[in-house]
């Protein structure tokens, strides 16, 4: 009779993505919508290949614009960013924390027909999104805009067999693209490396978004 062995299994390689609530969302996005759309108005939209609708300038500018309820989002934004870091053992230091800036900050909005390319933030450790309105996205509403996070292995483990999959929970999107259905007053956050993509957004309602990118100041 054979025998049932012990198996220690150890997924690895794992992709954080980072998601959390804004406090004063309320208050934030009535402000940042205010400006956001009011620059859509009277700005044309910064030419980006892999968008289908408007967004400014990717670069620091939108803080002359925005900056009020900006500089209070990005106090969240970079206390998570310290939480989540540390210095490598090999600093010397690995008992310590990076400090964090943001060096690039850009609004997005996408009306019924709108979509974002699948693309990358190489140069930057965090990359980031936060909801200013997610516009008529929700998990049983058919209408697309989520944001699509693409497994970083690639497609291989399905193109190779895609009848099978790993008998651990954890596994299951390997070769996958994850959906990621966001909610006004969210903040989502992953490594600069990490392709996504928006899925194309049929809402009525305009889905306003802030994207931006950290760097870590890293002691002299």
């Amino acid at each position: 009779m054979a025998r049932e062995l012990e198996l220690n299994v150890r997924p690895i390689f794992s992709t954080p993505l980072l998601v959390f609530s804004i406090p004063e969302a309320e208050r934030l996005n009535a402000e940042l919508k205010r400006a956001v759309l009011a620059r859509e108005a009277s700005e044309p939209a910064y030419h980006d290949r892999e968008v289908i609708g408007w967004s400014s300038p990717h670069d620091m500018s939108m803080m002359d614009w925005a900056g009020g309820p900006l500089k209070t989002l990005f106090e969240y934004v970079i206390q998570v960013a310290t939480q989540a870091t540390e210095y490598s053992e090999r600093t010397g230091k690995a008992t310590q924390r990076p400090a964090w800036q943001v060096v690039e900050i850009w609004a997005n909005v996408q009306r019924s027909g709108g979509s974002n390319g699948s693309h990358a933030h190489p140069g930057s450790f965090w990359s980031g999104v936060y909801y200013v309105d997610a516009g008529d996205i929700s998990e049983t509403e058919k209408n697309g805009g989520e944001l699509q996070l693409f497994d970083p292995r690639g497609c291989l483990p399905r193109m190779l067999a895609p009848y099978l999959r790993y008998a651990i929970p954890e596994l299951h999107d390997a070769g996958n693209t994850i959906s990621f259905t966001p909610a006004s007053g969210q903040c989502v956050m992953f490594p600069g490396w990490q392709y996504h993509a928006v899925a194309p957004y049929i809402g009525k309602a305009p889905r306003i978004s802030v994207a931006f990118n950290l760097d870590p100041i890293l002691p002299k």
